[in-house]
């Protein structure tokens, strides 16, 4: 439980460091209210360096603060220039004074090296997939990818999902566990708890107006008074889901009424 138990900041982020937020309060693009969406605290955007801007540049860790955008804590790094930065916190990361994002940075938790200097069986994240594109893959808490074997431009990746994925030996990667693995263990106390994280309570169709779904309104207690639908009006059981692409199928289904008037012929 080591890792869990570091001091997290308290106080506000670095200002030029974030981003005001609007909330949308549960409407999608066509202003039309989304299920189970809605309330939600005003938040401000961490943006975090997912490139490594700064290479060959040590940077000292100056503290740990919570991101409300994201399942880990994220770090606030101090370059040697003089410039503030955040990454996303690894796990042993409070047992190191400084981090680097170099060829020759040695094989420590949060410092961001290309695949090919990266020994085969380290676990990493915040993968570059594509040049240019910075660190996209396994950004999530507790999370770490698997570099399994090498061949002479790729390197074998197994992702958290247990795909396993080509990256080029010359793109980066950073090495280490992503902080927060017990994620998955945490138990709201209150429902009102959900609605400060923007989600709002599931209710039973039955139970609502007729404006908010097919099966609301009627006088006193009813089943919907009609098939299953979803709020949209779709059904959702015995809904035939295959969709028939003749282009792909080898051979068609054969029709009974068919084969028995053939059969009578």
């Amino acid at each position: 439980m080591k890792d869990y138990q570091i001091p997290v900041w308290r106080g506000a982020p670095v200002s030029r460091l974030t981003i005001s937020t609007v909330v949308s309060s549960g409407r999608n693009n066509f202003g039309r209210r989304l299920q189970h969406r809605g309330g939600g605290h005003s938040r401000r955007y961490r943006i975090v360096d997912f490139r490594r801007t700064f290479k060959s540049v040590p940077a000292s860790i100056l503290r740990f603060e919570r991101d409300p955008f994201r399942t880990a804590p994220i770090t606030l790094l101090c370059y040697a220039n003089g410039v503030l930065s955040y990454i996303l916190a690894s796990k042993n990361l409070h047992d190191l004074r400084y981090v680097f994002s170099s060829a020759a940075a040695p094989i420590e938790p949060s410092n961001c090296l290309p695949l090919r200097y990266i020994p085969i069986g380290t676990y990493i994240h915040n993968i570059e997939p594509r040049r240019g594109l910075g660190g996209l893959l396994v950004r999530a808490g507790g999370t770490k990818a698997h570099i399994l074997r090498k061949t002479k431009d790729y390197a074998v990746v197994r992702l958290p999902s247990g795909e396993l994925r080509y990256v080029h030996l010359s793109l980066s990667a950073t090495v280490g566990t992503i902080l927060n693995p017990n994620l998955f263990r945490v138990k709201l106390r209150k429902a009102g708890q959900s609605v400060w994280l923007n989600r709002s309570v599931v209710v039973r169709g039955v139970a609502m107006n007729p404006i908010d779904h097919p099966h609301g309104g009627g006088e006193g207690k009813t089943s919907g008074g009609r098939p299953s639908v979803s709020p949209h009006g779709w059904l959702t059981k015995g809904f035939p889901t295959k969709r028939n692409h003749l282009s792909h199928v080898i051979r068609t289904r054969r029709k009974t009424k068919e084969l028995k008037k053939k059969a009578n012929a």
